[in-house]
């Protein structure tokens, strides 16, 4: 048998290298996906719009999907969101919809299927929340307006990241501010102990007493305690734009339990 040069090694690595999509790396693919099929239906620039046909909170809203950076059975997104005349974009690296996907649960590779059915289109969908029973937060739904501060003024939610936990999301929660966001990036909206997941489904809210209760550690079967969140009396948050302050209500730690 004949001994094969280092340099024919090397042109061969070469050659493989060239033919790998790009943004697609042998060790990133799912254990169920054939690395000879990737180029079927995972590329970096594939891509398409969902347009909601009815405004959402008075938000015309469209939303450009990816296959995921870090994840390529998950869908990833950029949103716009119009009113008046001004928009502005979010980005979420989990974006689910009961109308033809649902992010993170890829049962049977259904987001990879997605991308290669709607690629390179526009779809116009419904716009919806899909609640159960016992949840607060929507279930597959990429979006939404939810009062999380007790101020009576909706913030915008985005399920920017799915949890390693079934069934759970995070989410940034954002003030818009004369149509600009403002992401809320202190406890429990962004926990200092998980940035990455932001605010989740895991806190129970108390929309009469104005409390936001909180378990630590998240994600875990048995809880060390609770730390409950209300309504500063001393505090605001403060925003301000143009020049203009605007007031918001302030969380702070009122009380914990340990178990």
């Amino acid at each position: 048998m004949k001994k094969i040069t280092p340099i024919i090694v090397i042109v061969l690595l070469a050659m493989a290298s060239c033919h790998r999509p790009k943004g697609v790396s042998e060790e990133n693919l799912p254990a169920s996906v054939d690395s000879a099929q990737v180029s079927d239906y995972l590329n970096a620039n594939d891509s398409f719009t969902v347009v909601y046909r009815q405004p959402v909170n008075g938000y015309h809203v469209e939303a450009v999907l990816k296959m995921g950076v870090s994840d390529f059975m998950i869908l990833e997104a950029a949103i716009t969101f119009e009113k008046g005349g001004k928009a502005f974009t979010l980005q979420t690296s989990c974006f689910g919809d009961t109308f033809f996907c649902k992010g993170r649960l890829d049962f049977d590779e259904e987001n990879s299927k997605t991308l290669k059915k709607y690629r390179n289109k526009t779809i116009y969908a419904d716009y919806h929340e899909n609640r159960e029973k016992d949840y607060t937060m929507p279930v597959y739904t990429p979006f939404f307006f939810m009062d999380l501060d007790f101020d009576g003024i909706e913030e915008l939610v985005i399920v920017h990241h799915s949890m390693a936990v079934r069934y759970h999301d995070g989410y940034n929660v954002y003030r818009i501010v004369e149509g600009k966001p403002f992401l809320i990036d202190y406890p429990p909206y962004k926990s200092g102990k998980y940035d990455d997941f932001g605010m989740t489904d895991y806190p129970k809210f108390d929309f009469k007493h104005k409390t936001i209760s909180c378990p630590y550690p998240e994600g875990e079967m048995k809880y060390d305690g609770r730390t409950i969140y209300g309504v500063s009396k001393n505090k605001k948050d403060i925003v301000v734009v143009n020049g203009r302050k605007h007031f918001f209500n302030h969380l702070e730690p009122i009380k914990e339990i340990k178990y």
